[in-house]
């Protein structure tokens, strides 16, 4: 299982840090953008999102 973690300053910044990410590695991912988000889960301050894949 892989972990990514994606911190940003804000939670802004965090979120368009994953689909930056998406964008870039949607071809490894095999799935839709919809599909990596239910992977992904946030920290309570928003600013670190964790993708478990």
């Amino acid at each position: 299982m892989k972990f990514v973690l994606i911190r940003g300053r804000n939670r802004l910044e965090a979120r368009k840090k994953t689909l930056d990410f998406w964008f870039s590695h949607r071809n490894q991912f095999n799935c839709t953008m919809q599909d990596f988000l239910r992977k992904c889960s946030t920290d309570p301050t928003g600013r670190v999102i964790m993708y478990k894949g």
